[in-house]
């Protein structure tokens, strides 16, 4: 294991990956430890053979081509660390055929869902309904990721003296503490400078760490986690009328780039705005963007659409 916890350590310090990021690795490696001792094997000895076997193991007990693949990715980037450690020559996942899988369209809310759920939220004027509120425009307006938004800093949206202005561009680290921009709308801007007016009633002491955080409280992290914030715009979907399975702060920011691309924009803007490394990443949009038009086509076609008459 000793190469794995120096894998895992040479992630976090020099790619600056985030710690959620390395706990996957480490169970990805921990899989593939298993399997080294049950084959009576060490890193260096594997084959392309040895890593076929391995992915039929994975195959076998039920993972998901999904996550076979994950798991892959996770070994050829252990193996280009040892080969860059100079511990072995040779990479053996370089040369294996992965299992293939169908990638899922990612669901998104459509434009009157997101103006329902906007609207619900509008009406609740207690210090919870305001910063769910702003939580909620945040999100849609920006495509930030869940774990951007409830840990944004004061100081990285607020200026002006007191932090009393909420900016309209602003800077933020995302995955690998990649820097880009953020930038709102109106009505975002709007929602987030009256919940700044009632943010105190959230702090838990003048002293307390959670005062940094945008997004202020009680738990250990010193703001609104990640799941909480899941739970409330579940809650307030279905208060709102919306079928609450179908949302999830990540579909929100699939409703953002989906509305963006179906409305004109680049997809190399969206790769921006969603912080993605890859192209790639950002090209499933066009499948979504696809089966609009498809749609579309399908309706209003003259040679397509049902006679009316």
């Amino acid at each position: 294991m000793n190469f794995i916890e120096q894998f895992l350590e040479m992630m976090l310090a020099e790619r600056g990956i985030a710690k959620n990021s390395v706990l996957s690795y480490k169970r990805d490696l921990k899989d593939f430890w298993e399997f080294l001792i049950k084959n009576r094997l060490t890193e260096l000895e594997v084959k392309d053979s040895d890593i076929s076997k391995f992915i039929s193991e994975l195959a076998k007990s039920g993972i998901s081509p999904r996550s076979i693949n994950r798991k892959i990715s996770t070994l050829k980037s252990y193996f280009i660390f040892l080969v860059s450690e100079n511990h072995t020559d040779y990479n053996p996942v370089l040369v294996v055929d992965l299992p293939r899988y169908n990638s899922k369209l990612p669901k998104f809310l459509s434009i009157e869902d997101i103006k329902t759920l906007l609207e619900y939220c509008k009406q609740d004027s207690t210090p919870d309904g305001i910063r769910l509120n702003a939580m909620i425009h945040l999100l849609y307006a920006s495509g930030m990721r869940v774990s951007e938004l409830v840990s944004l800093k004061m100081s990285d949206i607020t200026s002006g003296s007191n932090c009393s202005i909420i900016r309209k561009n602003f800077l933020i680290k995302g995955k690998g503490s990649k820097e880009r921009v953020i930038i709102i709308n109106d009505q975002a801007q709007s929602a987030l400078e009256k919940y700044l007016k009632i943010r105190t009633s959230f702090c838990v002491s003048k002293n307390s760490k959670s005062n940094s955080y945008f997004f202020p409280s009680y738990s250990n992290q010193g703001h609104m986690t990640r799941q909480n914030f899941a739970l409330l715009l579940k809650k307030a979907s279905l208060n709102s009328g919306l079928d609450h399975d179908s949302i999830s702060p990540h579909i929100l920011r699939h409703s953002f780039a989906t509305h963006l691309l179906e409305n004109g924009a680049d997809l190399r803007v969206i790769q921006e705005l969603l912080g993605h490394s890859d192209i790639s990443t950002t090209q499933i949009y066009m499948h979504v963007q696809a089966s609009h038009l498809k749609k579309t086509l399908k309706e209003f076609h003259p040679l397509e659409a049902k006679d009316k008459g």
